[in-house]
């Protein structure tokens, strides 16, 4: 049987290669940097925290604040993607909008079928008895967005999978070991995070 010799490459050549990488990892951090993803961090981090803070004192009103909020989110994401002046724009960049949004509904979709909205609860003691699910409900919603960002660091930046596994196990943790502020956790740790990556990327990306 004849074989074929692989030859490993030269050190010359495996510096170039590495090198390649490096400056093919730059510039996609750069495009990155100048784009519109580090205010959609931060915007959509701020919405986490208001939205949690405001469920964790008035449980009664989340699902009313959530779609408002999620409205200015959209809207926002809007405006930074029409007037951000980036360079970076695409034909093609609008269905990062769109893929967020099919995300989002069929998430919502797949909850409401779960847990529909007419079996909510609606006095204090009824949702003192849901708290538990609700608390795995605000969870799994939560950690719809960071499926995307591990899913999408795959193409894109290994700082978006990192971001994601990160983000979904202080989720995780919290939901089983903080339990009386849970939403004030996730405000901290799920909205912080996102705030404090966008902030990063703008800063400190070359």
């Amino acid at each position: 049987m004849n074989e074929e010799l692989t030859i490993p490459p030269s050190r010359d050549e495996a510096a170039a290669s590495l090198a390649e990488v490096d400056r093919v990892v730059a510039q996609t951090r750069h495009a990155i940097r100048q784009g519109i993803s580090a205010p959609l961090l931060m915007l959509w981090g701020c919405i986490w925290i208001v939205a949690d803070v405001t469920t964790q004192f008035y449980p009664q009103g989340a699902g009313w604040i959530w779609m408002l909020l999620d409205v200015i989110g959209i809207l926002g994401w809007w405006l930074i993607f029409k007037f951000s002046g980036s360079n970076v724009k695409t034909p093609r960049g609008w269905r990062y909008g769109v893929f967020w949004g099919v995300l989002f509904f069929y998430a919502t979709l797949w909850m409401n079928l779960l847990v529909p909205v007419a079996h909510w609860p609606q006095t204090a003691q009824q949702w003192a008895d849901f708290w538990p699910m609700y608390r795995r409900m605000a969870a799994y919603m939560h950690t719809i967005p960071m499926f995307a960002y591990v899913i999408g660091g795959l193409w894109i930046d290994r700082f978006f999978i990192w971001l994601g596994v990160a983000v979904t196990a202080l989720i995780v943790f919290g939901l089983f070991y903080v339990d009386q502020y849970f939403f004030l956790w996730l405000a901290a740790t799920g909205g912080g995070s996102l705030v404090l990556a966008g902030v990063f990327i703008k800063k400190c990306w070359k």
